[in-house]
């Protein structure tokens, strides 16, 4: 077994993407593309002739790299065609921790940290539904709230439309929940709407929204599509959305739209306790994920991220 670092410049992106293309925890986040578009930098980790790697997304500070978690990227970690051995996914921990001092990052829900004692790993929460049934299968594991709600929604003359202005749902969202998200830069909705752009091209955007009988934008989603998700990436409800339960009415429609195809509504979260409860009212299951925090700094550099 080979582990080797490489440089972002000794990266070979048609082999790195051919290895996450046909790795069994293939996720968008890890294709080279978004990577480019989302992370600072990045350099990985490399098992023989690709067949596991690991992103390495870092930033400097005070002449320290370190590994961070970039906007709109929710997990990272180690990719991999074969399962790999305990010991193997430790060596790539320790790995990574030798050139990385300081860091904080997700790793994947396939990603097993057991025995890897390095760093103070948490868990944290995906809710994804399977699309792979018909609209009633799934109806019937709706919880009576949400039948409720839904039916309170047709009853507000909504309209479920598809649209093509990403940028107009990406303001909204950044208007709406900057608060929510101070580390989110300006820059960092820009190169997300960049990477909207690449996969709309691609007819890899799913943008849904929802309006009132004036047409006022009440509720929206931007998704990205790949091989087998559907990733929830941007989701929004305005204040006028809220009693009309738009966003009941959003994601039922387009649970109707997608259903009976092998794919996988990855809701993106959360541990936001109010945006959990939501999701857990459609009949999904949680597929966490860990993330790691390490600091193996001089005592004096502690505080440094601070």
């Amino acid at each position: 077994m080979s582990i080797t670092y490489l440089t972002y410049p000794e990266i070979n992106k048609k082999k790195w993407d051919g290895c996450i293309n046909l790795s069994r925890n293939r996720l968008i986040y890890a294709q080279s593309f978004y990577l480019d578009a989302m992370a600072q930098n990045w350099d990985a980790l490399v098992l023989n002739d690709y067949e596991a790697v690991m992103p390495l997304i870092w930033k400097k500070k005070w002449g320290i790299r370190y590994l961070y978690q970039p906007a709109f990227v929710q997990q990272g970690g180690i990719f991999f065609t074969n399962r790999l051995a305990p010991s193997t996914i430790k060596a790539f921990i320790d790995n990574a921790f030798i050139h990385f001092k300081f860091a904080e990052f997700t790793l994947n829900y396939f990603n097993d940290l057991t025995g890897v004692v390095n760093g103070k790993v948490s868990m944290r929460t995906n809710y994804v539904l399977s699309l792979a049934k018909t609209y009633e299968q799934i109806y019937a594991g709706y919880p009576a709230i949400t039948i409720k709600n839904i039916k309170r929604s047709n009853n507000a003359a909504l309209q479920y439309t598809a649209t093509e202005d990403y940028p107009l749902i990406l303001q909204l969202y950044e208007e709406l929940y900057a608060k929510r998200l101070p580390y989110f830069t300006s820059g960092d909705y820009i190169n997300f709407e960049k990477v909207c752009k690449k996969l709309a091209e691609e007819n890899n955007l799913i943008v849904r929204k929802v309006t009132n009988r004036q047409n006022e934008l009440l509720a929206a989603t931007v998704l990205l599509k790949d091989n087998n998700r559907l990733y929830n990436i941007i989701s929004c409800v305005t204040e006028k959305g809220k009693p009309a339960q738009a966003n009941y009415f959003l994601y039922d429609r387009l649970i109707r739209e997608f259903c009976n195809k092998e794919y996988q509504l990855d809701f993106e979260g959360s541990d936001v306790k109010g945006i959990a409860e939501f999701y857990c009212r459609f009949p999904v299951k949680n597929e966490m994920y860990p993330y790691i925090k390490l600091n193996n700094l001089h005592p004096f550099l502690k505080l440094f991220k601070h």
